[in-house]
C-alpha cells in the first residue's frame, strides 16, 4: 500500500495547503460614484490578479487537531525557520540490489498425508499419531469447522483451535455458497451395467494415455469432498492399505491402484470425505485433467510460497489444486489436491490479478466472503479498492470488517485509521496510527509503514507539525531500508513500497515546511524515489502507476514554493502513462481510478502554470483535469479533501476568466462547479476565511453578468464564512472590510440605500478600530 494510492485523500490536502494563494487573492471590488455610475470604463474593474503564489509559515486548509469548534492552534508559527532539511545519503543506489536470491535453496519439507502444499514452508511438525514405519512428518488436524488458510504454519502437537487462522498446514474446508454444480465429482450410486465400460461422468480413454479400470467401478473421479461419504467408498472399495488417525473424527486413509492412480489418499472428518491426494501412475497431460475436471470455465490463479517461487495452480470454483514445479511449469500433472471451494482460494486468486483489473479482483474477494463471511484479508483487500474507486463509505465499512474479522493484522489498522482521518477523525487517527508505530511486537515492515502513515496524518495537522512529520518519515525509511534485500516477498515488497512513499512525502514535506534549500533537496528526494519505483516496476511485478504517483508527486512538490519549473514535460509524461495503462486493461473500475488520479495530476499543473502567470497553458490544463475529472467522478463519494481541490482548481480557472481574460460570462461556468464545492456543509470549519472571500470572488461576476440576485447572495454567504471564521480568530477581521463594501455598492444600486449605508458603516468601524485606514481599491 503507497501514500500515492492509498493517502489520496491526504494528498489532495496536502495540494490545497500549497495552493491557496489562490483562494486566498483580494475579492473583485464594485466601484460606483454618488450617481450610482461605474467609474470605470468596464463595467467592473477587478483586482489584478496576478500575485505569485508565495511560502506562507502556515497553511489555512489544515485540519485541526482540537477538538470540534475550536481554533487551530498553528496560526503565527514559524516551525523550521532557516534550517536545513535532512537530505538522502550519498550513494544511495547501491541500496537498491533488491533481485530475490537466485537459485536460493528452500528446504522442502516431506509429508504423509494428503493435504500439504509441498514446499510452500519448511517447518516440520511432529505427528505422535503417525503410523510406525511412517515419517514423523504429519499434516496438522483437519479442522471440522469452516475454511482454513492455505498456508502453512508452525503449530503446536495439541489440536489446533477450529478457525481459519489456525496455522495448519493443510488446505482446510469451506463451506460452499451456492457454486456451479460439479457434476464431475458427484458419486453415482448405482454402477453401469458393464463394469468396463467408461462411467457417465468419466470422459473416454485418450490417445497416449493409458486409462487403466482395475478398480471397481467407484472411479476416483467421481468422489466429491463434502458429498462423498466413506460409507459409499467402503461399500466399492474395501478396507484401506493404511489409516492414520490424525484426532478422534479425522484421519487418513491410503489406496493403491485405484483406476489411473497409482496412490489415493482421502482426508475423512467423522464419515464425510473432505479432501483428497491423489498420484497418478502415470503423469496425466494438463489439458486432459481440464476437461475431467470441467476446470475450461474456471480462472486458475497461481499459488506461491513467501520466497515467490511458484508451488501450483489452483481452481477457487472447484476447490482443484495442482501441484508443479517452479522452474519446469511442465503440462504433465502428476499430483492432484481436490477440496471444496475456500475462502483462501479466492483470496489467492485476487492477489494473482493483475492490479489494474479491479473489477475482477473486487469480484473475487466478495466470493471469498461469501464462503467466510468474517475474512479478515478478503474484507481488507476489498476496502483498498473501494477506497480507490472513492467509495468512502463501503471501504470504510469494510476496514471495520477487516478489523474485527478472523486473523485481523495490524495493516488492517492502520488502513482503517487512514479511512477515520479522510473522514475528519485525524486525531483518532494520528492516535491508532502511533500505537502501531510503537508496538515493538509488530514486524519491522508494519512499523515502517505505520511511521510513515503517521508522518502524513501529521502533515495533515498544519505547518507546526510539520517538523515532526518529517523525523516520522525519516524513521520509516531507517526501518523499511534493511528489508529491502529480505527473502519474504512480502516483506521485501511492502518495504520498498514503504520507500517509496516515505521518499515521495519528505519531498512534500520540505516543500510545504519553512526550510533552506527546497528546490535542491526536494529534488534530491524525488529522485531517490524514482529508484525505487523503477526497481518495483522492473523486480516486484509492479505497475506504471507508480510512475503516474511519481510525476503527481513531483507536481505537487513544485507548487508549494516559487521556483523556475515548467511542467510541460511532466503533463505530457503523465497524459503518456495514462494512455498506456488504460491499453493494459479493459476493466471499467480502473478505468474511473485512473481518469480521477490523471485530473488530480493536470490539477497540480494548473496551479503551477497559473503561478508562472502561463494563464493560457492553465486554463487549457484546467479544462483536461474538469474533464477527466468527470470521468473518474462516475460512483465515487467526495470527500473533504477532493471538495478542497475540486473547489480550488474550478475557482482559479473562473478567476483566470474574470481577471486575465476580462470574461465574467466563462468566469460564471468555472465559478458554477466550484461553488457547490467551497459551500459543501461537510466542512463547516475548514479555512472559512479563505472560502468565504473566494465566494465574494465570484459574486462579483454573476453580478457583472446580470444575475444580481445570485451575486448579491454569493457575497453575503462569503462574508458569513468570514465572519465564522473571525469569531475563531478575531485577527482575520480586516478580511470582512471586502464583502461589507461589495454589498454595500451592491444594495444602493438596487435602492437599499439603508442596508448599504448599514454595510458602509460597518465597514468603516473595522478600518477604524484597526487602525488600518482606507483600503486601497
Amino acid at each position: 500500500m503507497s501514500i500515492t494510492s492509498i493517502i489520496r485523500p491526504i494528498v489532495c490536502v496536502i495540494v490545497c495547503f500549497a495552493i491557496h494563494e489562490g483562494m486566498s487573492a483580494e475579492p473583485i471590488r464594485l466601484t460606483l460614484d454618488e450617481s450610482d455610475q461605474v467609474v470605470s470604463k468596464e463595467d467592473v474593474v477587478p483586482v489584478p490578479y496576478n500575485q505569485a503564489i508565495q511560502p506562507r509559515p502556515y497553511r489555512p486548509y489544515s485540519l485541526s487537531l482540537t477538538a470540534d469548534g475550536e481554533p487551530a492552534p498553528w496560526r503565527g508559527v514559524r516551525q523550521a525557520s532557516a534550517e536545513a532539511p535532512p537530505s538522502p545519503p550519498p550513494k544511495f543506489e547501491s541500496d537498491v540490489q533488491v533481485r530475490p536470491p537466485e537459485g536460493a535453496k528452500i528446504v522442502e519439507p516431506t509429508t504423509n498425508g494428503p493435504l500439504r502444499i509441498f514446499r510452500i514452508r519448511d517447518e516440520t511438525i511432529k505427528n505422535p499419531a503417525a503410523a510406525k514405519g511412517t515419517s514423523p512428518l504429519e499434516e496438522q488436524p483437519l479442522p471440522a469447522e469452516p475454511a482454513s488458510s492455505l498456508d502453512v504454519k508452525e503449530v503446536e502437537s495439541e489440536p489446533a483451535p477450529r478457525s481459519r487462522y489456525s496455522e495448519s498446514p493443510v488446505i482446510v474446508v469451506s463451506p460452499t455458497s451456492p457454486m456451479p454444480e460439479q457434476s464431475d465429482l458427484q458419486v453415482k450410486s448405482n454402477p453401469p451395467a458393464n463394469p468396463a465400460a467408461t462411467p457417465e461422468t468419466a470422459p473416454g480413454p485418450v490417445a497416449g494415455f493409458n486409462l487403466r479400470n482395475t478398480a471397481s467401478a467407484l472411479s476416483v473421479w467421481q468422489i466429491s469432498p463434502k458429498k462423498t461419504t466413506i460409507a459409499e467408498i467402503d461399500a466399492q472399495w474395501g478396507q484401506p492399505i493404511q489409516e492414520r488417525r490424525i484426532d478422534d473424527q479425522r484421519r487418513v486413509r491410503v489406496y493403491e491402484n485405484r483406476g489411473e492412480f497409482a496412490k489415493v489418499e482421502i482426508g475423512l472428518d467423522g464419515d464425510q470425505v473432505i479432501s483428497l491426494y491423489m498420484i497418478p501412475a502415470n503423469p496425466i497431460p494438463r489439458n486432459l485433467l481440464i476437461e475431467r475436471l470441467q476446470l475450461t470455465d474456471v480462472t486458475p490463479a497461481e499459488v506461491h510460497d513467501n520466497t515467490g517461487r511458484l508451488m501450483g495452480v489452483i481452481y477457487p470454483e472447484r476447490g482443484v489444486l495442482l501441484p508443479m514445479e517452479s522452474t519446469t511449469k511442465s503440462d504433465q500433472i502428476d499430483r492432484i489436491i481436490i477440496q471444496a471451494p475456500s475462502a483462501e482460494a479466492f483470496v489467492i486468486r485476487a492477489r494473482d490479478r493483475s492490479p489494474l483489473d479491479l473489477r475482477d479482483r473486487l469480484a473475487d474477494y466478495q466470493l471469498a466472503i461469501a464462503q467466510e463471511p468474517h475474512n479478515a484479508d478478503a474484507w481488507y483487500e476489498m476496502s483498498l479498492i473501494l477506497h480507490r474507486l472513492g467509495r468512502e463509505k463501503e471501504a470504510f465499512d469494510a476496514a471495520r470488517e477487516a478489523t474485527s474479522g478472523i486473523g485481523s493484522l495490524p495493516e488492517h489498522r492502520l488502513h482503517r485509521s487512514l479511512l477515520s482521518a479522510t473522514q475528519g477523525n485525524l486525531a483518532s487517527a494520528i492516535q491508532s496510527t502511533k500505537e502501531i508505530a510503537e508496538d515493538t511486537g509488530v514486524p519491522a515492515h508494519v512499523q515502517a509503514k505505520a511511521q510513515c502513515q503517521w508522518g502524513s496524518l501529521l502533515q495533515m495537522a498544519g505547518p507546526v507539525k510539520n517538523q515532526e512529520a518529517v523525523q516520522h518519515h525519516v524513521r520509516a525509511i531507517e526501518l523499511a531500508s534493511p528489508l529491502v534485500n529480505d527473502t519474504n516477498q512480502q516483506t521485501r515488497r511492502d518495504a520498498k513500497r514503504v520507500l517509496v512513499d516515505a521518499h515521495m512525502a519528505l519531498a512534500i514535506d520540505i516543500a510545504a515546511g519553512d526550510w533552506e534549500r527546497k528546490p535542491e533537496v526536494v529534488n534530491q528526494w524525488l529522485q531517490r524515489a524514482r529508484v525505487y519505483i523503477d526497481d518495483l516496476v522492473t523486480n516486484e511485478n509492479a505497475t506504471g502507476q507508480l510512475r503516474m504517483n511519481w510525476l503527481t508527486c513531483s507536481l505537487m512538490a513544485h507548487s508549494f514554493y516559487n521556483a523556475p519549473f515548467d511542467p510541460t514535460e511532466s503533463v505530457d509524461l503523465i497524459l503518456g502513462q495514462y494512455r498506456e495503462l488504460v491499453q493494459k486493461s479493459n476493466d471499467p473500475f480502473f478505468h474511473r481510478a485512473l481518469e480521477w488520479e490523471t485530473g488530480q495530476a493536470l490539477s497540480q499543473a494548473v496551479f503551477i502554470e497559473h503561478a508562472r502567470e502561463k494563464y493560457d497553458a492553465a486554463l487549457e490544463l484546467a479544462d483536461q483535469a474538469q474533464t477527466f475529472l468527470k470521468g473518474g467522478m462516475v460512483g465515487r463519494e467526495v470527500t473533504i479533501a477532493d471538495h478542497l481541490l475540486l473547489g480550488n482548481l474550478y475557482f482559479r480557472a473562473g478567476a483566470i476568466c474574470a481577471v486575465q481574460k476580462q470574461n465574467h460570462a466563462n468566469a460564471v461556468q468555472w465559478y458554477e462547479m466550484a461553488v457547490r464545492h467551497v459551500t459543501d456543509p461537510s466542512m463547516p470549519n475548514i479555512m472559512l476565511d479563505r472560502r468565504g472571500e473566494s465566494l465574494v470572488s465570484m459574486g462579483v461576476s454573476y453580478w457583472s453578468t446580470g444575475d444580481r440576485p445570485r451575486g448579491v447572495a454569493l457575497t453575503e454567504q462569503g462574508k458569513s464564512f468570514i465572519e465564522t471564521a473571525i469569531a475563531q480568530d478575531p485577527t482575520l477581521e480586516a478580511k470582512l472590510i471586502v464583502p461589507l463594501d461589495n454589498l454595500a455598492e451592491m444594495y444602493r444600486e438596487m435602492g437599499n440605500a439603508q442596508k448599504s449605508a448599514e454595510y458602509t458603516a460597518s465597514s468603516k468601524r473595522i478600518q477604524q478600530s484597526i487602525s488600518t485606514g482606507q483600503v486601497s481599491r
